[in-house]
């Protein structure tokens, strides 16, 4: 499989994982996603998926995209998987809030980007 062919179906992974954290927390604030158990482990089973596709992404597309920070994206999934125990709900939840919008809308523009031949 082509480098193109795995970037396209990593970013597409990309863009479900946020489209699934966007529906999981539809209406709540930070007092709802705090006292949701169920909410916080799936919308951080999807960042830790983002952070997956991230660091499975070929390097010449991060190459192109130095704007996006993928360290810290990887990042966050690794302090996530790797230190569930100290999990700062607040800190996920303004990610959700401030990042995840930006994020999803570059995601979205390079994925336009993508010529997958089948």
């Amino acid at each position: 499989m082509k480098a193109v062919q795995r970037d396209a179906g990593y970013l597409d992974d990309i863009l479900l994982a946020i489209g699934k954290i966007n529906r999981y927390v539809n209406g709540m604030d930070l007092a709802d996603f705090v006292a949701n158990d169920m909410a916080q482990d799936a919308v951080l089973r999807n960042i830790a998926i983002i952070g997956e596709a991230v660091g499975k992404l070929s390097k010449d597309l991060t190459a192109r995209y130095p704007e996006v920070p993928w360290i810290n994206i990887s990042g966050m999934r690794n302090r996530l998987v790797h230190e569930y125990n100290g999990v700062n709900l607040k800190m996920v939840w303004n990610t959700i809030q401030q990042v995840l919008p930006d994020f999803h809308a570059t995601i979205q523009a390079i994925r336009s980007t993508q010529q997958v031949s089948e």
